[in-house]
């Protein structure tokens, strides 16, 4: 392995996920959920880089932010554009596309945005047509309400129109708020008003 050749590729996708000023575009959305204003950042335990393939592929408790969505997940790989070490790099783009072509987490896998909460086997990105698969067992819930699918779901979430398909059969508990409506409470009962005392 070159070592320059993978300080290239972490620079390039550096570049690739975190907005600059000579880019026109914002940074793209990798994660549902997710800011195209925000860089993507990855914490592991371990990381490696194959050149021939074109992939950084992180282990051990992986974390992946991006705004206000995480990824977690026992392994996280991504398959840099063929481009990248071979000419084009991304620091000469001005078009804001990622360079990431592809991601493959494997499980179990949880996504987390805001107060939604995603878990699966494993999932993918596809740059090409922008969507982010959850794949087997697939458990969607917020608050109270849960959708589970069977062994075999998936759920395909489109990044660009931001639509969620689940595939597959699924099962739905939806839960009414736990939160009471303070205008349907019983009115408490004010205190009599004291009577003045009496003289003689």
């Amino acid at each position: 392995m070159n070592p320059f050749r993978f300080l290239l590729a972490l620079g390039l996708l550096a570049l690739a996920t975190t907005p600059t000023l000579a880019q026109k575009a914002p940074a793209p959305v990798v994660l549902p959920g997710g800011d195209s204003k925000a860089p993507v950042s990855i914490d592991a335990a371990k990381l490696e880089y194959f050149d021939k393939e074109q992939k950084l592929v992180y282990s051990g408790g992986v974390v992946a932010k991006q705004g206000d969505a995480t990824l977690r997940s026992t392994n996280l790989v991504i398959f840099l554009a063929t481009s990248v070490l071979q000419g084009t790099s991304a620091a000469s783009s001005s078009n804001g596309e990622s360079q990431i072509r592809r991601m493959e987490a494997a499980g179990p896998v949880t996504i987390l945005s805001k107060d939604q909460i995603g878990t699966g086997d494993r999932a993918t990105y596809n740059r090409e047509d922008n969507k982010f698969l959850l794949l087997g067992n697939v458990t969607l819930s917020q608050g109270g309400n849960i959708i589970k699918g069977k062994p075999e779901s998936r759920l395909v979430y489109d990044l660009t129109t931001s639509q969620a398909v689940i595939e597959g059969g699924v099962n739905s508990l939806m839960t009414p708020g736990s939160g009471e409506d303070p205008s349907a409470k019983p009115r408490q009962a004010s205190p009599a008003p004291a009577r003045p005392a009496r003289t003689p």
